[in-house]
């Protein structure tokens, strides 16, 4: 009965009653519900050093949980984990474990997995970050110490970059060069039809107007040749 009324609780009631109590039940429901995320999200970050890094950062958790004020437990997990991945082996103790076959050969045999490997660190990150792990946009521009805007564009960038990583530049069907001689002619001899065409429909200027203009600008030549009332009357 305990059991499944953890099972029911939040992830912040979880942690908050761990704080308090130290009750155990309560932190293996904790490492049931995030161990496998956060260690899929380690790996692809830094696959040697997984293991160990992993093991230290439950450790500490037990040792040490949070008191949350205001903040998920589970943006606070991955923030956790990417500090870890960041600062190197200052806060992992231990020497990292050369031996990684398994893991190894998982991303040897997985195309999408190479294929994240490819990109920078910062748009791997992200990409995780916001697509497999489920964080907003704006938690992840947090973490990376970037603007909202900036954190947009690095994912795209990351998108695009991983779109090529895995299938390359788009194709182009073959065409032998006959075809292509043909769709030459072909387009040369429209060009022609529609340059003919618009110097058959081209209709010339109308100047009637201007005619219009000049012929009542300009005065009869009964007006021009009668004397006007004030020369008649000078």
């Amino acid at each position: 009965m305990f059991a499944d009324r953890l099972c029911s609780l939040s992830d912040e009631d979880l942690i908050q009653q761990y704080y308090h109590t130290r009750n155990r039940q309560a932190f293996r429901e904790i490492f049931r519900r995030y161990k496998e995320p956060l260690f899929r999200y380690c790996a692809q970050m830094d696959l040697a050093r997984c293991n160990l890094l992993m093991e230290n950062f439950w450790l500490s958790l037990l040792s040490e949980p949070p008191l949350l004020e205001r903040q998920q437990l589970k943006n606070w997990l991955y923030i956790r984990v990417n500090r870890l991945l960041k600062s190197g082996c200052t806060e992992v103790v231990g020497e990292t474990d050369p031996q990684q076959d398994p893991l190894q050969n998982a991303f040897e045999q997985s195309d999408m997995l190479k294929a994240l490997q490819q990109l920078p660190c910062r748009q791997r990150n992200i990409f995780l970050l916001y697509n497999q792990c489920g964080l907003s946009l704006a938690t992840v521009a947090d973490i990376e110490r970037i603007s909202l805007a900036e954190c947009r564009q690095e994912l795209a960038d990351g998108g695009k970059s991983l779109e090529f990583n895995l299938h390359g530049s788009a194709r182009k069907p073959w065409v032998s060069s006959v075809t292509l001689a043909k769709q030459a002619a072909a387009a040369e001899a429209l060009a022609k039809e529609q340059e003919q065409e618009q110097t058959q429909t081209v209709k010339p200027r109308f100047t009637w107007g201007l005619r219009w203009a000049e012929k009542s600008l300009k005065p009869s030549s009964s007006e021009t040749s009668k004397p006007s009332v004030e020369i008649a009357q000078a």
